[in-house]
Formats: structure tokens, C-alpha cells, sequence
């Protein structure tokens, strides 16, 4: 869900177009200055919006408020179809309502926040990407400039971005794999650049309960390392971690990976001598793998879920070691 409100856009030509485009030097400073702008207005301006979220074949409306007080960023997101699901920003402060009435608090760095993709967007673009601007077009009935991010290499996806020609505010993006095919799509379809927001509008409503997701300390015994001895150009291993799905199941090692731009997550856990299932599933940009690994007298099931294509993830998925830690 966080992923959704990371509205970060995506698109990215064929390879071949791709190899074919003009050199950076020409358009990458001005496409960069853009990414920028696009990052502060995301960060200070006051907007309120509806827009189409595109995910594989589905496809979700919500709508978003976002306003600055006291120099601290308030942001609610609101799911108008299906359950009634919010997810609330107020500063620091991150967390999600649920359509039961309940409340999750949730870690400030948590991973998908949607600022933080775009703060990445602006400020460390990998030099496996290739940023130039792409002409311009029409979102939302405003002007807008395309900007491309396009991958260099077939490991990772890229991204068209279309910006605001008066505000640089991000208004449509595309994800796209290798043959031009959009797995991604957000698109404003109204926005509102004077809604007079006041912080009433992000008030936390009355729940019957809430909880905090709880944080698993690193230095828990038997803790697993989880290495890659083979990872694309670029990536590195970024946050390990121990999470937990819930207060009864035993927490999973995760490693996460990244480029500065996609990312993705490799999770493991000893199965206690039960059979691991094992398979893959793609959902728009997302894939998962899960695979089995024997480390002497134990049995892991390994998971890997990020938005690369498959066959890299494949690869990955091949190299990993997973060990328990001296």
C-alpha cells in the first residue's frame, strides 16, 4: 500500500530506443534541474487531487491532500474504492487507518515512503539511468514537461515522468519494462493548487484500537546473513533487518538491495524441517520468487520480492547464500 502512495512515475522506451538516444551531456543537466523542482514542489507546495493508480490489471482511484505547517509535511491518502483505507502523514508522524476502524502507527523511515522516491529521483540518480527531457503533453486538463528516466542496461525498469509546466508538481508516471510496456501508471485526473487546507483536514478520526508495528532487535540469537554473490551493476546491499507478519510467527531476516532507484527485498527463514513451498508470481512491476536452500542440518525458505524483471530476479535468487551468524 505505502508503494501506492509513492506516486512516483514511471516509464521507460525499448532498450533499442534506448541505446539510440542522444547523448546525456545535451539534456541530462536540464531534465536534473527539472527532477529538482519537481522534488521541492512535492515537498512545499499545498494541493488536493483524485488520481487513477494502475497497478497490472488493476486499477484503484484515490485521492490526496497534501499542505506544510510549521515547516512539517501533512499528507493524507485516501482510497476511494474498495475498503476504506487511509494512510496519514502529520510531520513525523505516519499512519495508516484501516476500514475496521483500527489504527497502525507506523516507522517514520519506512520503506515506499512516496517523498523519499521522489527526493531519490532528484538528488541520486544512478548512473545506470539515462534522465532526459521528452517533450511535453497534457494531465489533469494542465501543461505539462516529460521527463525520461531510462535504464541503461535490461536489469532494472525505468520511468517517464510527467511534471506540472507551472508548479513542477509530479501529475502522471509510468513504469515500463524493457519492450515499452507500462506495468505502473498513476495519473492526476483533477488537482487543486489553492485548497485551502487547514491541519483540522488531518486530524486523526477516533479509532477503536491502534498498535505500533513492532521493531525486532538485530542482536536476536540465531540470526541469519543473507549475501549475494551476484547482484546487477549498481545495486548494493542496503538495510538488514528482522521483520515480523504478526505477534505469533517467529521475525524473517531481510536483506534489501538497491540502486538508488528500485529496489528490492530478499527474505529468509529456517523451516524447521517442513516443506518450503516454492514459485513465482508477477504483479505489474512486482515479482516474487521463492526458493529453498539447505546450510547444513537447516532448511531455509528464501523469498525475493522487488520491482526488477524477472530473469534478473532469477539470477539474484541463484547467487544467494544464506548462513548463520558466528
Amino acid at each position: 500500500m505505502l508503494r501506492t502512495l509513492a506516486f512516483g512515475l514511471t516509464l521507460i522506451a525499448p532498450l533499442p530506443a534506448l541505446l539510440l538516444a542522444p547523448p546525456a551531456s545535451a539534456q541530462e543537466a536540464p531534465a536534473a534541474t527539472l527532477l529538482q523542482s519537481m522534488s521541492e514542489a512535492s515537498r512545499q507546495l499545498n494541493y488536493k487531487g483524485r488520481f487513477l493508480y494502475q497497478f497490472g490489471a488493476e486499477v484503484s482511484t484515490m485521492e490526496v491532500s497534501h499542505a506544510v505547517f510549521d515547516d512539517h509535511q501533512y499528507q493524507r491518502l485516501t482510497h476511494l474504492d474498495g475498503r476504506l483505507v487511509e494512510v496519514l502523514r502529520r510531520g513525523p508522524e505516519l499512519v495508516c487507518l484501516h476500514s475496521n476502524g483500527t489504527l497502525t502507527r507506523i516507522s517514520d523511515d519506512a520503506d515506499g515512503s512516496p517523498l523519499e522516491f521522489q527526493d531519490r529521483l532528484a538528488s541520486a540518480i544512478p548512473s545506470q539511468y539515462n534522465v532526459l527531457l521528452d517533450g511535453d503533453g497534457r494531465v489533469a486538463g494542465r501543461s505539462t514537461l516529460r521527463v525520461r528516466v531510462a535504464p541503461l542496461d535490461n536489469h532494472r525498469y525505468g520511468y517517464r515522468l510527467w511534471l506540472d509546466d507551472e508548479s513542477k508538481l509530479l501529475l502522471k508516471s509510468e513504469m515500463v519494462d524493457g519492450n515499452g510496456l507500462a506495468l505502473e501508471r498513476v495519473e492526476f485526473v483533477t488537482l487543486d493548487l489553492s485548497p485551502g487546507l487547514q491541519r483540522a483536514d488531518f486530524d486523526v478520526p477516533e479509532t477503536h484500537s491502534e498498535r505500533a508495528l513492532e521493531n525486532v532487535a538485530s542482536s536476536r540469537p540465531g540470526n541469519f546473513v543473507i549475501e549475494a554473490q551476484w547482484l546487477p551493476g549498481g545495486f548494493e546491499a542496503v538495510d538488514q533487518d528482522w521483520r515480523r507478519v504478526d505477534t505469533v510467527a517467529d521475525p524473517v531476516a531481510a536483506q534489501s538491495y538497491s540502486d538508488g532507484l528500485a529496489t528490492f527485498t530478499v527474505f529468509a527463514e529456517a523451516t524447521d524441517g517442513a516443506s518450503p513451498e516454492e514459485g513465482v508470481s508477477r504483479v505489474g512491476p512486482t515479482v516474487a520468487i521463492s526458493r529453498h536452500t539447505q546450510n547444513g542440518p537447516v532448511t531455509f525458505l528464501m523469498t525475493l520480492v522487488g520491482e526488477i524483471p524477472q530473469p534478473t530476479a532469477e539470477r539474484v535468487m541463484q547467487s544467494i547464500q544464506v548462513s548463520t551468524a558466528q
